[in-house]
């Protein structure tokens, strides 16, 4: 069998490295064959058709084929919507069958959180990570470069060779038949009394982006009104210290929110794959399934396109990060927050896609179906 490895990293931190990061994931794999003598598909290339249509798919259903998931972590990891789904998805199905061994965090670069700031960042820590820092700067021909390679590599082989033991796969089995257990339309009820939480979430995320963009409308002009008697570079310092005053409560409660409506849907999205694909299995309940289809599209909808707005608003309030650096720290609080709701939003597209990929014949009411009250 040839086993798979995930190589998880920002293109954009790749291309600042002259490809280091990519040619890094390369020599682990490389060490691990040599080690073990055991091909491995290497998934590097993020934009490619193949990232896309089997990492998912491994992780929910053939985690035994996957030798190691490595998170290259920088501060752009952690601004990337896609990178901490992937983070998120692998450590929770990791963590339910007891291989965590098989995540491999590395630390490439500083990273300027506050402990408890980013709880993504906590849990990355919580497996042990690898610092590069030092390292990143080595030449690949450096012994202390090749050697650190190595113990990387035979930690994986380590990890692998322990979740082959009996002992290994009798805990996966128990948790498989947990996961599996009977009592799926009380499961599928439970999720679905969650959904006008969600979209209630979901609404008060929209009322703090509709804010955002009041406050920033009404304080814009004033940068070009200046009063006579005051010169412009004043005059907009001041303006600019008036709009991050007024901006850092709507920023706050976007971040706070946009954690709340992602950890839950976290929470929630081993559930809802479960319910999604039990569904062929039991015609018998197929209008409770299609109910709840209909209303996971038009959470996922109508969340789409309350949080529109996200990226424009961003684009705006971030033209004015270059007039003072006392706005910063309200900017960055708000990219944040707008990171995590799309974070979210990967997730509910995730649903979806496994929903258009059923034979299930829900016809109209899987596309329709009932509101979700807010």
């Amino acid at each position: 069998m040839t086993l798979s490895g995930f190589w998880s990293y920002v293109h954009a931190d790749d291309d600042a490295e002259g490809g280091r990061i990519a040619q890094l994931g390369r020599d682990i794999a490389a060490q691990f064959e040599l080690l073990t003598g055991e091909s491995i598909e290497l998934f590097l290339d993020r934009d490619s058709l193949e990232w896309g249509a089997q990492w998912r798919e491994r992780i929910e259903t053939s985690l035994a084929a996957i030798a190691f998931f490595v998170p290259v972590l920088t501060p752009r990891y952690f601004a990337s919507a896609a990178c901490r789904s992937e983070l998120q998805t692998f450590s929770r199905r990791a963590d339910q069958l007891g291989l965590r061994a098989l995540l491999l965090p590395v630390l490439y670069a500083d990273l300027y959180f506050d402990e408890g700031e980013d709880e993504l960042v906590e849990l990355a820590r919580s497996f042990q990570w690898v610092d590069w820092r030092e390292l990143r700067f080595s030449d690949r021909t450096d012994g202390s470069y090749r050697r650190t390679v190595h113990d990387l590599a035979q930690r994986l082989v380590t990890a692998n060779r322990v979740a082959e033991t009996p002992e290994s796969t009798e805990a996966t089995l128990e948790v498989a038949e947990e996961l599996d257990a009977p009592g799926t339309l009380d499961i599928l009820a439970s999720y679905e009394e969650s959904l006008p939480a969600l979209t209630s979430t979901s609404n008060n995320i929209a009322e703090q982006i509709a804010r955002v963009g009041q406050i920033t409308a009404a304080q814009t002009p004033r940068l070009e009104a200046v009063p006579s008697g005051t010169t412009p570079f004043v005059w907009r310092l001041r303006v600019v210290g008036d709009l991050s005053n007024e901006l850092a409560s709507p920023a706050a409660e976007l971040a706070e929110l946009g954690e709340e409506f992602t950890l839950k849907l976290h929470d929630m999205d081993a559930g809802v794959r479960t319910i999604i694909e039990t569904a062929p299995s039991q015609p018998q309940n197929r209008d409770e399934f299609c109910r709840f289809f209909a209303q996971v599209r038009q959470l996922s909808a109508s969340a789409a396109a309350a949080l529109s707005p996200l990226e424009r608003m961003l684009e705006n309030a971030a033209a004015l990060e270059s007039l003072s650096r006392e706005i910063r720290p309200v900017i960055r609080e708000m990219r944040q927050g707008v990171t995590l709701v799309l974070e979210a939003q990967q997730v509910m597209a995730g649903w979806v896609s496994l929903i258009n990929n059923l034979d299930f014949g829900c016809g109209e009411a899987a596309i329709d179906g009932p509101e979700v009250e807010g």
